[in-house]
């Protein structure tokens, strides 16, 4: 992969011909690099990190390969499957592990869906559920089947408000740990009509969309750095480590500005995260609404704690969900990276993590299971990890008031809260938007 920082010498560059920047090396970034490549138009690809993967990247801690955070996606996130499964399409199996959906919370809950046709199978997983009452079954089929039907929830409408008439217990162990884990944002505050989508794509389509799919390597390795390989192998140019940091737009070129060049591009996609994105949209007169827009967003983070233990330890599962406690999952890496023994613990919406949270994750653990002491404990924190995911939100289109610049990222108006898929929708579908304007 062309990954090395090019060091040309400060210059401006009349654009005469196509040459798209895009600016940002996550799964968004990648992705639209990747499908302007294919189509045959050169890019040139902007990431201020020495990795690929924004947000959704490989770390190493202690010479320890690991994630920034630990991930799982839906198979209802086609567009991200579909990607990952074209730049391994020998290794697919071995890159991704697809589960069908089972929840387990020992000791009070478990639920299965059965192979049956969607949405068949979610009613029939409700209907067998351990831990539940027949009346809070019933109550969590008749909900199911009014949230798959077509009548949409107003959109300043809560979660918290939306699943108010539901029995307790299910709130509390079903439905809004969902919310958590798919919109990282608390339930009363997220918002009702994404979470919606979230369950309408999980369940109401076809049986595999709710299969829990684990990457089985680093995030990096799963999506990015393959992407990025082929864009280069295309011959277009990948620069790492490399911040752009002026943006200066005409009606007929657009130049980006780093601490080493200046360059003109005929278009530009900005793939940075939101909480860059005012700082680069407010120096296009253009896009000032849109960056004081994006800069009133609030953040969720999101904590994910390592905790190597014997390598002879496994979970009986993948993964448990967990309860009573700071983190919501356990997964277990020696099944899905081989890691043997290292268990990732994850805690969303982690805005008031106490001082001994690993403690409390470790004693949550202890209620499944008896791994023996930790040999070490590691713990990573994206304060910015999302956006608070809330009723109203104002999510900005991929093409922007300027002609030659597009934007691409989970945050853009889409109908998934801040996922990989729509992180990867974006990217491909903002990539999609500048093909069409050629």
């Amino acid at each position: 992969m062309a990954g090395r920082q090019d060091l040309a010498v400060s210059v401006t560059v009349a654009v005469d011909r196509t040459h798209v920047a895009v600016v940002g090396g996550g799964w968004a970034g990648c992705s639209a690099a990747l499908t302007l490549a294919e189509a045959g138009v050169p890019v040139t690809l902007f990431e201020a990190s020495r990795t690929l993967g924004g947000r959704a990247r490989a770390v190493e801690l202690g010479r320890q390969p690991l994630d920034n955070g630990q991930h799982i996606l839906l198979g209802a996130y086609e567009q991200t499957l579909q990607l990952i499964e074209r730049l391994h399409p020998v290794t697919s199996q071995a890159s991704l592990w697809h589960l069908p959906l089972t929840v387990e919370l020992p000791p009070d809950f478990s639920l299965a869906c059965p192979g049956l046709p969607a949405p068949l199978h979610l009613l029939a997983g409700l209907l067998g559920a351990r831990g539940l009452t027949w009346r809070d079954k019933l109550a969590a089929a008749r909900w199911a089947c009014v949230v798959l039907g077509h009548a949409e929830p107003p959109d300043q409408l809560t979660v918290s408000q939306f699943t108010q008439g539901q029995p307790k217990k299910l709130r509390d162990v079903l439905w809004h740990p969902l919310c958590v884990s798919a919109l990282n944002t608390p339930p009363e505050k997220a918002s009702a009509r994404v979470f919606r989508s979230v369950i309408r794509a999980a369940f109401g389509g076809r049986a595999r969309h709710s299969d829990l799919v684990l990457p089985r390597c680093d995030l990096t390795a799963l999506l990015p750095a393959p992407a990025a390989a082929q864009v280069a192998e295309l011959g277009s140019a990948i620069r790492l480590g490399c911040r752009v940091t002026r943006v200066d737009a005409t009606q007929d070129s657009v130049t980006l500005g780093t601490h080493d060049n200046t360059s003109a591009y005929s278009h530009v996609i900005l793939a940075v995260a939101p909480q860059h994105l005012p700082a680069l949209a407010m120096q296009v007169p253009a896009l000032e609404p849109l960056g004081r827009a994006v800069s009133r967003y609030s953040y969720q983070p999101i904590a994910t704690a390592y905790m190597q233990y014997d390598p002879a330890f496994r979970l009986s599962r993948p993964l448990f969900a967990l309860n009573n406690g700071p983190a919501q999952f356990v997964f277990d890496r020696g099944q899905s990276h081989g890691q043997a023994g290292l268990l990732a613990f994850v805690a969303s919406t982690a805005t008031h993590l106490p001082p001994d949270w690993l403690d409390l994750a470790e004693a949550q653990l202890h209620r499944i299971a008896h791994p023996g002491p930790a040999r070490w404990r590691k713990r990573i924190i994206e304060k910015q990890a999302t956006y608070s995911c809330v009723p109203g939100m104002a999510r900005p289109a991929l093409r922007t008031p300027h002609p030659r610049i597009f934007l691409a990222g989970d945050y853009t108006a889409g109908p998934y809260p801040a996922t990989l898929e729509s992180a990867t929708r974006s990217g491909v579908q903002s990539a999609g938007a500048l093909l069409e304007q050629l």
